[in-house]
């Protein structure tokens, strides 16, 4: 094959000339080398080679790819992805009022008297304790489901 050295002026280009791919002995049925041959060109020039399937078994056994064939890279399509994991409950925004009025503790903590500001409160149970000098005290469970707004009366 030759070998171009410096630039060829396009009036060297024949206009009858053709691209060939013949055939060596050692090429896979796929892979080829494009010779670009004319009248008057006594050897033909090389133009491009064909991939063919010995030039993947390169890529499996060199250390200069990443990925191919026997590298230990893994596709993200061999396995699914983990699923992501579910959003935290959404809290409740609740506001308590005790009849008779008194002191509000929420799970030990005091809260108020007679009633609340907006409480966010964890979804679930939570123990409500209202202590009224005169009446007396009182305890009582609520459960808040996730999301929920409003007014919880406490009346004893």
């Amino acid at each position: 094959m030759a070998i171009i050295q410096g630039a060829i002026s396009s009036n060297s280009l024949v206009p009858t000339a053709l691209a060939q791919a013949p055939r060596r002995p050692d090429d896979d049925v796929d892979g080829e080398d494009l010779l670009l041959t004319a009248p008057g060109i006594e050897q033909p020039m090389y133009l491009a080679h064909r991939s063919h399937r010995s030039h993947q078994s390169h890529r499996s056994h060199s250390s200069h790819y990443s990925g191919g064939h026997g590298s230990g890279w893994r596709s993200s399509y061999d396995e699914p992805a983990p699923a992501p994991p579910p959003p935290p409950p959404k809290p409740a925004a609740v506001s308590l009022v005790a009849y008779p009025g008194g002191r509000i503790f929420v799970d030990g903590k005091l809260v108020g008297t007679d009633s609340t500001a907006t409480l966010i409160l964890t979804p679930g149970t939570h123990e409500v304790r209202v202590e009224n000098q005169f009446v007396g005290d009182t305890s009582t469970s609520i459960s808040v489901s996730e999301g929920q707004t409003g007014m919880v009366v406490i009346q004893w």
